[in-house]
């Protein structure tokens, strides 16, 4: 249990590190957006949704550091950054299906989000039972709606 939490730590410090790379990338510079992906100069139109991605992707990046702390308390936030990762993998195969940008440059950053959203279901945080569920269960103990009641006991 121990070296999960540590590689889902793991995996979302580089979650956590890409995200606020890129959001700088898309939010401070969304004129070298263009030259990465080899798109034409942008629009102001175009400039603003890039900047707008730029936000989210700081949001993201945030969102990943809460779980570092306690992974348990914010599986949510978890099961959110996975289905980013997951939807934006989408996103490529979409766009590489209507031939919209090049393999070449699509290729790594899918690998990327297969990874990670890979990784993030392998390690997702599970409870474990508890020693008193186990000793309960021995026991030959139940709980129902809120009542414990022992085997062959009556129950009316």
């Amino acid at each position: 249990m121990r070296s999960s939490f540590s590689m889902l730590r793991l995996v979302l410090l580089v979650v956590a590190l890409e995200n606020f790379f890129f959001a700088y990338r898309f939010f401070f510079t969304p004129q070298t957006i263009g030259a990465i992906y080899k798109m034409p100069v942008l629009s102001g139109t175009e400039e603003y949704l890039t900047m707008a991605i730029g936000a989210f992707l700081a949001v993201f990046g945030l969102g990943a550091i809460l779980p570092l702390l306690k992974p348990l308390k914010y599986g949510a936030i978890i099961l959110m950054l996975l289905l980013m990762h997951f939807l934006v993998f989408l996103v490529d195969v979409i766009v590489l299906s209507r031939s919209l940008m090049d393999w070449k440059i699509l290729a790594p950053e899918m690998v990327y989000f297969l990874i990670v959203s890979t990784a993030l279901v392998r390690w997702y945080p599970l409870r474990e039972k508890t020693k008193r569920e186990d000793v309960e269960k021995k026991k030959g103990v139940e709980r129902i709606e809120g009542a414990e009641v022992t085997e062959g006991a009556d129950v009316h």
